[in-house]
This record gives structure tokens, sequence and C-alpha cells, in this order.
């Protein structure tokens, strides 16, 4: 296992120099204590002074706001749809007020961390010594009604990455027929590293390590979370497949992209879309597939339609017995209320838990009876833990709330504590008659 995470590495390293996560330009320790790292900010974030900021219309640029003294995004519409993109360059707008900064009533240091915090959940790509950043400040505002009235946000800037697709449009007559277990599919396990290669795909081996310590898991569907830096985690799994043809159980397998190019304000919960499945049986068709998902859209905001799409994985394979969820541990489960639609556990493999485990997935697994996997760990029977109060993950405890879900013991500590909001069915504006957005399990039928 270890030869084979090698040589993703090395094929990554060599290949795409550059392209894999570089040095980090604001530690996790920085952004916790802002106050006893104002001297990193100072220094790596220049300030630029203007009256009025003006919202513009940029190549390679998206906007996304703020607003006044808040730190969550109101739209992340990110990344752009289209090709792949690599970021470059951040400018945070702020307003200047009050102009003495000793009267400020809302801590600068701490509220710049928090809106760096929400960006790198954003893209953790932003995080990197690559990438330019800048503060403007906003000086046309004598009193707070008037700074409200300002922009609040981010430029966020990128550059596209061509790709080379030659490789994707084969003939299937060039697959290899060959069965042995030591030259099974050598042409597709080469054309699948030049799809990861060419797509700049960044990926550790997470993945690896999770499916090699569970041969158990035969019968599956693979449920894939096919959204921005989730890819390379995704092709992981394909190729871990190739790697063990003779023995892997995966059958088939389901991308979900959180509802193709569709704009945040008309994801229906259950009706979000950008779901696609196929059996896995031609690898070059499923590399086809991954290209084709990625084109569709790549889901635009943060929060996910994963419970949609394993219960549509569940209605459109119903003989095959596990469901194995290669989830983005950084992004809500904008559809939870939906999750008594899963009919059977689901198995959720965990990428990128470095700031601490999503509360919602331990929920999923809970709930569906399934388990969590992540690195060197393997969590079942959450009944147990949960009635025995012994819930610590990498050094976090969690608790069961009085609402009935597990969440952390110090949500002030906790990174994902804004994706408590998707444990109630949203609110309906107007006088609105019932809607499809209610937890019902139509969608499934």
């Amino acid at each position: 296992m270890q030869k084979i995470a090698t040589i993703i590495l090395l094929i990554s390293a060599s290949l795409i120099p550059g392209l894999l996560l570089g040095q980090t330009l604001f530690p996790d320790e920085s952004l916790r204590n802002p106050a006893s790292h104002h001297s990193l900010f100072e220094s790596t974030l220049p300030i630029q002074e203007i009256e009025v900021y003006e919202r513009r219309e940029q190549e390679n640029m998206v906007l996304l706001e703020n607003g006044y003294a808040s730190y969550a995004f109101q739209d992340a519409d990110w990344p752009p749809q289209g090709d792949s993109i690599v970021p470059t360059r951040v400018n945070i707008i702020f307003t200047k007020y009050p102009k003495e900064r000793s009267f400020w009533l809302t801590d600068y240091h701490w509220l710049l961390a928090k809106r760096l915090e929400a960006l790198f959940e954003l893209d953790p790509r932003f995080n990197d010594t690559s990438v330019v950043f800048g503060i403007t400040l906003q000086t046309s505002c004598d009193n707070e009604f008037e700074a409200m009235q300002l922009f609040h946000g981010m430029e966020l800037f990128y550059r596209r990455v061509a790709l080379d697709e030659a490789m994707i449009t084969m003939d299937d007559e060039e697959e290899s027929s060959t069965t042995e277990a030591s030259t099974a599919y050598p042409s597709e396990r080469r054309r699948l590293r030049r799809f990861m290669v060419n797509e700049r795909y960044v990926m550790d081996s997470n993945v690896f390590n999770v499916m090699d310590r569970h041969p158990e898991w035969e019968n599956a569907v693979a449920v894939i979370d096919w959204t921005g830096s989730m890819y390379g985690h995704g092709a992981e799994l394909l190729l871990w497949h190739l790697e063990r043809s003779k023995t892997s159980g995966i059958q088939a397998i389901t991308l979900f992209n959180d509802g193709d190019r569709k704009k945040s304000r008309k994801k229906v919960l259950g009706y979000t879309g950008g779901i696609y499945s196929d059996e896995l049986r031609s690898i070059s068709k499923t590399i086809r597939l991954f290209n084709k998902v990625k084109k569709k859209g790549n889901g635009g905001d943060s929060p996910e339609n994963d419970i949609e799409a394993l219960a549509q994985a569940s209605r459109t394979f119903p003989e095959q017995e596990v469901l194995i969820l290669v989830a983005d541990n950084r992004s809500c489960i904008r559809d939870f209320i939906l999750v008594d639609c899963v009919n059977r556990p689901v198995h959720i493999i965990l990428n990128d838990t470095r700031r601490g485990i999503n509360h919602q997935y331990i929920n999923l697994a809970w709930k569906t009876g399934g388990s969590l996997h992540w690195d060197d760990q393997d969590i079942y029977n959450l009944d147990s833990l949960i009635g025995a109060d012994s819930l610590v993950f990498d050094g976090q405890r969690f608790i069961l709330a009085p609402d009935g879900w597990v969440v952390p013991a110090d949500r002030l500590q906790s990174g994902y504590g804004f994706c408590t909001r998707y444990y109630k069915a949203p609110r309906r504006k107007g006088r609105t008659r019932k809607r499809k957005s209610e937890p019902k399990c139509y969608f499934t039928e």
C-alpha cells in the first residue's frame, strides 16, 4: 500500500511540480490566536486606503460578500465553473470606521482571522505562500450607518489551467483484456494516472489506507463527492479499485456535484440534482464520466447534497448492500434533514480532517447504523459511544445535544458550528403551500 501511495506522490511531484500543497501561509495557531500573531497578519497583508470600493467585474476574479462586521460568506459561489483553476491573489475589503483603530468595536485581528478561516474552509488552496494577500480599507464613512452601507468581502483571483482532454476520448477497443492481478488493466492504470496529472489533482493516501483496511466491504456502491478539491480523492478510489481488481468489492459508483450549475437559491432539498451513476465495468467509461460530471458543475457553494446522492444510489443499485461515501469533511450536508431517506448503513471515508471532525458526518454514520473512517481511525458502534458519553475524536469531545444531534462540546472551538443550521428544515418565505423541501422521501420514488 505504501508503495502505491508513494507512486501517486512521485507522479504528482515529477510531472506537475509546484501543484502539490505548498507551504502554509497562515498556520492554524495564528488563526486561533490572532492577537498573539498580529505581526504575521500585518507583515503578510499590506493595506491600501480608498474612499469607496466599487463592485467590479474582472476576468479571472470572483467577488464574495461577508457583510459588515461579519465573516460568513453570504453566497459562496466558488470555485468558478468551467476549467480547473489555481488561486493566485486575495483582496480583503474592510471599512476604516472609526478612523482610529483603538475605538473599533469589533476586534480587527479576530474578524480578519475569522474571514480567513471562512476562505480556507471554502478552498484550502488559498492558504499557501504562493497566494498574494492584501487589504483595502474604505474611508468614506463618518458613522456606523454609513459604514454598514459599504461593501465588505473579498476579491478572489485565479488563473485557469488548460486541460489535455485528448486522452479522455478513448476507443473501447484499446482496453486491455488481461486478467492476472499483477498485470491487470495496465493501460487503464496508465490512463487513470495521466488523467490525475492532466487534471492537476492533489491527493493523499487516506482513501487507499481506509479501503485496504476493509476488504469486507463487498457488493458496494461508492458515492463520491465530485466537487472542487475532492476530485483527487475520488480518482484515488478508482486507482485503488484498479490495483485491487480481483478483490475489490466496488460494483458501481455515484458521483454528485451538488446541482450541476444551479444557483444556491434554486437548490430544493431532495431535488438539487447533479447526481450521476454507472456500473464500474469499463475504466475508460468511468474516466469519461468523471470528466462529464466535472464539466456539468462543481458545486458552486460549500454545502453539498450528500443525502440525496446516497438515497439515489440506493435506488439505482438496489442489489448492492454497502454504501461507501467518499466525503469532504470540510463541507456541510445541506440536505441532512432527509437522512431518514437513506435505507442502509453508510461507511464514510472522511477527507481533510486537519481542523477536526465535522459533526454532521458523525450523525450521518450514527443515524444510518454506519461507520466513520479517516487516517488510521475506524469508528463503529456509535450508539454505544454516545450512550457512554465517550465521543472523543482527534482530541475533540462531542456530546448529545438536547435536540437529539451529536455536536461539539465546545462549539466556539469547532470549525463546523455553522453546519448545525442544516439539522432543521429551511424556512419558507411568505405564505406558501407545503413544498418539496419538507423532509419527505418523494424524490426516491
